[in-house]
């Protein structure tokens, strides 16, 4: 294995050193949350850029399953920061407020990253948070319009997921990167929100599939993992968007999927390591 590749394996498999953390206070860290996700929807329909900014991460991948030109077919839309504050500040996406129709709900917490929804008029979006030097901001999102009328079966779709799942852990285990391939979208953006030593600031480490297909690939993955049988909770299914956590004793991943062709894969991962058990949204 070159020496580059072993540089890229440690910092894809640097997010299992547990950092100690001051303890969280998690009333504080909700309602953090709740206002950045209510910067990102309030401030688009404002005109608000200043707003926008705030709620969102420099690092931010913003995806969208927007029907295509062929019937019954999607595709996945992209922005990233700059593009979505410049968006907002030109106005266009201006709404009165009784009709925009905002939604929130805070699907889980953890001591440094949060998974929430927040539905709206025109845009129903799973979001991926992470707190940065005491501030909560939005680094993942999956979207999509809101449905005229419900087109599928929550539960059957949530029961699909979580093959998906049992695809990803199996092959994981197996060093079977072309399994794994098959469940991860190709424009994957899987992040890690990670510490470089005592006294490091946290950052978001990003990887490509790429590089996610190599660590499998390698064996790392797998010994990484070992008899540890992570688990699975799916938070929510929209239509075909979902939003998922993968628990293990020292980790939290959050996770969103898209389905399109009748697959569901993965479109976009944050983790982060738990050094306590994450609290409850509730």
């Amino acid at each position: 294995m070159s020496k580059m590749m072993s540089v890229l394996l440690a910092l894809v498999l640097l997010s299992w050193c547990v950092v100690a953390q001051d303890k969280p206070d998690v009333e504080k860290d909700k309602a953090a949350v709740k206002q950045a996700a209510h910067d990102y929807a309030e401030g688009y329909y404002e005109g608000s850029a200043e707003r926008m900014e705030r709620a969102l991460h420099p690092l931010l991948v913003k995806r969208g399953l927007v029907p295509s030109s062929q019937p019954g077919s999607t595709f996945l839309v992209q922005m990233n920061s700059v593009m979505l504050v410049e968006v907002t500040r030109s106005g266009r996406g201006k709404l009165a407020p009784e009709e925009r129709g905002i939604s929130y709900e805070l699907l889980d917490l953890t001591e440094n990253t949060a998974s929430a929804k927040i539905f709206t008029a025109r845009f129903n979006d799973f979001l991926h948070l992470a707190k940065q030097n005491g501030q909560w901001r939005i680094v993942n999102v999956l979207w999509r319009p809101p449905a005229q009328q419900p087109s599928g079966d929550a539960q059957q779709e949530t029961d699909a997921i979580k093959k998906v799942m049992t695809v990803l852990r199996d092959g994981t285990l197996a060093k079977d990167a072309e399994a794994v391939q098959r469940v991860l979208h190709p424009e994957i953006a899987r992040r890690a929100f990670v510490q470089y030593g005592p006294g490091g600031n946290m950052v978001v480490q990003e990887a490509n599939g790429e590089v996610l297909l190599e660590v499998v690939r390698s064996g790392r993955a797998a010994q990484q993992l070992g008899q540890i049988e992570p688990e699975v909770t799916v938070l929510e299914v929209y239509e075909d968007i979902g939003s998922v956590k993968i628990t293990t004793p020292r980790s939290v991943d959050y996770v969103h999927l898209a389905k399109q062709d009748g697959q569901w894969r993965v479109v976009n991962g944050l983790l982060a390591m738990q050094a306590a058990p994450s609290q409850p949204s509730k």
